[in-house]
């Protein structure tokens, strides 16, 4: 029970965290400032940890969290990558 409690509010500090970037992205169509790199690591991070949680945890709490970090990232990642030389 706690625990599920737990993950809901990471998994609102998570949306919350990823909305200004996001936000910030699609209203300036500029990534120049963004590491590409950094980026891929905190999707591959993210997906691993999906993957752990799906495969290991089964908890549906962890699932929806670690899934929605996941699709953040990816978000602002292809942001980035589509944003990088727009002038």
């Amino acid at each position: 029970m706690v625990g599920n409690i737990l993950l809901g509010i990471v998994s609102i500090c998570t949306m919350i965290s990823y909305l200004p970037q996001t936000i910030k992205l699609i209203k300036t169509k500029k990534s120049s400032d963004l590491s590409i790199n950094s980026w891929i690591l905190w999707v591959v991070s993210s997906f691993s940890y999906t993957l752990y949680a799906i495969l290991c945890s089964k908890d549906f709490m962890l699932i929806f969290e670690t899934s929605l970090e996941l699709f953040f990232c990816l978000l602002i990642l292809l942001l980035a990558v589509k944003y990088r030389n727009n002038k």
